[in-house]
């Protein structure tokens, strides 16, 4: 994982820590009704942050199949360059 989605991740998972103690603070309920929203809360975090590795996950995956195909036309731009000095 590259550092910017590691920040985003990161930034994303502080947001959703704050914003359910907010809830919690400011949303007075009884004990049950309290225990259900963290529930709920969660499984929303959970799904999240699945969206997001999944999202970070096919980025690394372009990122890196971009640098393959960089890496490919550079090796075969020197092969061609090599190749004009040999006959030079």
């Amino acid at each position: 994982m590259n550092r910017e989605t590691g920040n985003v991740l990161l930034g994303f998972l502080v947001g959703a820590v704050a914003g359910g103690v907010a809830a919690l603070l400011f949303a007075p309920a009884s004990g049950k009704e309290t225990r259900h929203k963290i529930a709920e809360g969660l499984g929303k975090a959970k799904d999240r942050v699945r969206d997001e590795y999944s999202h970070a996950k096919d980025y690394a995956k372009s990122q890196r199949d971009a640098l393959k195909e960089g890496f490919q036309e550079g090796k075969e731009a020197y092969k061609r360059a090599a190749g004009k000095n040999e006959t030079a």
